[in-house]
Protein backbone atom coordinates (compact mmCIF):
# COMPACT_ATOMS: atom_id res chain seq x y z
CA UNK A 1 0.00 0.00 0.00
CA UNK A 2 1.33 3.19 -1.13
CA UNK A 3 2.00 6.17 1.27
CA UNK A 4 -0.72 8.56 -0.06
CA UNK A 5 -3.29 5.20 0.03
CA UNK A 6 -2.33 4.85 4.16
CA UNK A 7 -2.89 8.54 4.22
CA UNK A 8 -6.54 8.82 2.87
CA UNK A 9 -7.25 5.46 4.90
CA UNK A 10 -6.36 7.33 7.77
CA UNK A 11 -7.96 10.87 6.78
CA UNK A 12 -11.10 10.54 4.82
CA UNK A 13 -12.93 9.08 8.12
CA UNK A 14 -11.68 11.58 10.88
CA UNK A 15 -11.60 14.66 7.68
CA UNK A 16 -14.84 15.10 9.06
CA UNK A 17 -13.79 16.03 12.77
CA UNK A 18 -10.54 17.44 12.06
CA UNK A 19 -8.09 18.38 9.29
CA UNK A 20 -4.92 17.40 11.17
CA UNK A 21 -4.49 13.64 10.07
CA UNK A 22 -5.02 15.01 6.69
CA UNK A 23 -2.47 17.58 6.98
CA UNK A 24 -0.10 15.11 8.61
CA UNK A 25 -0.36 12.93 6.05
CA UNK A 26 0.52 15.52 3.28
CA UNK A 27 3.54 16.38 5.22
CA UNK A 28 4.57 12.93 5.61
CA UNK A 29 4.11 12.49 1.53
CA UNK A 30 5.69 15.37 1.22
CA UNK A 31 8.78 14.31 2.99
CA UNK A 32 9.18 11.03 1.71
CA UNK A 33 9.04 12.44 -2.13
CA UNK A 34 11.46 14.81 -1.23
CA UNK A 35 13.66 12.87 0.08
CA UNK A 36 13.36 10.18 -3.02
CA UNK A 37 14.44 13.29 -5.18
CA UNK A 38 17.38 13.81 -4.12
CA UNK A 39 20.27 12.73 -5.74
CA UNK A 40 22.56 9.75 -4.13
CA UNK A 41 25.66 11.57 -5.98
CA UNK A 42 25.86 13.97 -3.55
CA UNK A 43 27.25 12.05 -0.78
CA UNK A 44 31.13 11.68 -0.63
CA UNK A 45 30.57 7.68 0.01
CA UNK A 46 28.20 7.65 -3.44
CA UNK A 47 31.37 8.24 -5.87
CA UNK A 48 33.47 5.23 -5.97
CA UNK A 49 37.11 5.82 -4.56
CA UNK A 50 38.43 4.43 -7.86
CA UNK A 51 36.76 7.76 -9.96
CA UNK A 52 37.52 9.84 -7.29
CA UNK A 53 41.29 10.54 -8.07
CA UNK A 54 40.37 10.41 -11.51
CA UNK A 55 37.93 13.21 -11.27
CA UNK A 56 40.18 15.65 -9.07
CA UNK A 57 42.79 15.47 -12.03
CA UNK A 58 40.19 16.04 -14.42
CA UNK A 59 39.09 19.29 -12.27
CA UNK A 60 42.22 20.61 -11.69
CA UNK A 61 43.64 23.41 -14.04
CA UNK A 62 46.83 24.49 -12.18
CA UNK A 63 50.32 22.78 -11.08
CA UNK A 64 52.96 23.38 -9.18
CA UNK A 65 56.53 21.34 -10.14
CA UNK A 66 58.56 20.60 -7.55
CA UNK A 67 61.78 18.09 -7.86
CA UNK A 68 64.82 16.37 -6.26
CA UNK A 69 67.73 14.63 -7.83
CA UNK A 70 69.12 15.15 -11.29
CA UNK A 71 68.40 17.82 -13.71
CA UNK A 72 67.19 16.18 -16.96
CA UNK A 73 63.85 14.39 -15.76
CA UNK A 74 63.10 17.69 -13.97
CA UNK A 75 63.66 19.83 -17.53
CA UNK A 76 61.99 17.58 -19.34
CA UNK A 77 58.94 16.70 -17.86
CA UNK A 78 58.43 20.50 -16.98
CA UNK A 79 58.87 21.23 -20.78
CA UNK A 80 56.44 18.83 -21.68
CA UNK A 81 53.86 20.39 -19.06
CA UNK A 82 54.57 23.39 -20.74
CA UNK A 83 54.46 22.21 -24.16
CA UNK A 84 50.93 19.99 -23.54
CA UNK A 85 49.33 23.30 -22.23
CA UNK A 86 47.14 21.72 -20.42
CA UNK A 87 47.58 22.45 -16.74
CA UNK A 88 48.92 26.36 -15.96
CA UNK A 89 52.18 25.86 -14.03
CA UNK A 90 52.47 28.03 -11.22
CA UNK A 91 55.12 28.83 -9.01
CA UNK A 92 53.48 29.28 -5.48
CA UNK A 93 52.64 25.96 -4.09
CA UNK A 94 49.26 28.36 -2.75
CA UNK A 95 48.25 28.49 -5.90
CA UNK A 96 48.34 25.18 -7.52
CA UNK A 97 45.70 22.61 -7.75
CA UNK A 98 48.27 20.03 -7.96
CA UNK A 99 51.67 18.99 -6.78
CA UNK A 100 53.45 17.04 -9.19
CA UNK A 101 56.61 15.63 -7.41
CA UNK A 102 59.81 14.65 -9.83
CA UNK A 103 61.96 12.54 -7.86
CA UNK A 104 65.48 11.18 -9.69
CA UNK A 105 67.66 10.02 -7.12
CA UNK A 106 71.51 10.11 -8.78
CA UNK A 107 73.83 7.41 -8.18
CA UNK A 108 77.90 7.47 -8.70
CA UNK A 109 79.33 4.80 -10.87
CA UNK A 110 82.51 5.21 -9.35
CA UNK A 111 84.11 3.35 -12.21
CA UNK A 112 87.73 2.48 -12.55
CA UNK A 113 89.64 2.61 -16.07
CA UNK A 114 93.18 1.41 -16.34
CA UNK A 115 94.97 1.55 -19.93
CA UNK A 116 97.07 -1.57 -18.89
CA UNK A 117 100.99 -1.68 -19.65
CA UNK A 118 102.72 0.39 -16.60
CA UNK A 119 100.17 3.58 -17.61
CA UNK A 120 97.97 5.26 -14.40
CA UNK A 121 94.72 3.81 -13.47
CA UNK A 122 92.34 6.75 -13.93
CA UNK A 123 88.74 7.31 -11.57
CA UNK A 124 85.78 8.10 -13.31
CA UNK A 125 83.05 9.24 -11.69
CA UNK A 126 79.82 9.23 -13.61
CA UNK A 127 76.51 10.10 -11.48
CA UNK A 128 73.59 9.09 -13.30
CA UNK A 129 69.87 8.61 -12.57
CA UNK A 130 68.62 5.32 -11.47
CA UNK A 131 64.86 5.74 -11.68
CA UNK A 132 62.57 8.89 -12.10
CA UNK A 133 59.61 8.89 -10.65
CA UNK A 134 56.58 11.06 -10.46
CA UNK A 135 53.61 11.69 -8.14
CA UNK A 136 51.28 13.99 -8.22
CA UNK A 137 49.04 15.26 -5.28
CA UNK A 138 45.95 17.13 -4.41
CA UNK A 139 47.72 20.39 -3.22
CA UNK A 140 44.68 20.91 -0.98
CA UNK A 141 44.87 18.23 1.04
CA UNK A 142 47.67 15.55 0.00
CA UNK A 143 46.04 12.85 -1.39
CA UNK A 144 48.05 11.18 -4.06
CA UNK A 145 46.20 10.83 -7.41
CA UNK A 146 48.85 9.20 -9.73
CA UNK A 147 51.93 7.80 -9.22
CA UNK A 148 54.52 6.19 -11.75
CA UNK A 149 58.52 5.42 -12.34
CA UNK A 150 60.32 4.73 -15.19
CA UNK A 151 63.68 3.07 -15.04
CA UNK A 152 66.49 4.74 -17.61
CA UNK A 153 68.70 2.44 -19.43
CA UNK A 154 72.13 2.52 -17.91
CA UNK A 155 75.08 3.36 -20.39
CA UNK A 156 78.87 3.67 -19.89
CA UNK A 157 78.89 6.85 -22.32
CA UNK A 158 77.67 10.28 -20.77
CA UNK A 159 75.52 11.22 -23.58
CA UNK A 160 73.91 7.99 -23.90
CA UNK A 161 73.66 8.11 -20.39
CA UNK A 162 71.59 11.61 -20.83
CA UNK A 163 69.42 10.08 -23.90
CA UNK A 164 68.34 7.18 -21.80
CA UNK A 165 67.21 9.59 -18.79
CA UNK A 166 65.55 11.67 -21.41
CA UNK A 167 63.60 8.77 -22.83
CA UNK A 168 62.36 7.39 -19.33
CA UNK A 169 60.89 10.95 -18.73
CA UNK A 170 59.12 11.08 -21.95
CA UNK A 171 58.00 7.62 -21.47
CA UNK A 172 56.47 8.58 -17.81
CA UNK A 173 55.24 11.81 -19.09
CA UNK A 174 53.32 10.24 -21.38
CA UNK A 175 51.95 7.67 -19.42
CA UNK A 176 50.57 10.57 -17.07
CA UNK A 177 49.18 12.07 -20.10
CA UNK A 178 47.27 9.69 -20.93
CA UNK A 179 45.39 9.13 -18.12
CA UNK A 180 43.89 12.84 -18.45
CA UNK A 181 43.57 12.43 -22.57
CA UNK A 182 43.89 8.86 -23.37
CA UNK A 183 44.31 7.82 -27.09
CA UNK A 184 41.31 7.00 -29.17
CA UNK A 185 41.57 3.16 -30.34
CA UNK A 186 42.26 2.31 -33.51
Amino acid sequence: MTVLATCFRIALPTARRALGPLILCAALLFSATSLAQQPEASSPQAIPQAIAPHARLMAARTIYIEHSGGSIPNDVIGEAFEGWGHFAIVYQREKADLIVSIMAPLSDSGVSVSGGNNTPSRNMSAASVTQVRMVVRDAHDGVTLWTGGEQPKGSMKEKQREDNEVEASLRLFRRFRAVIEPEPAP
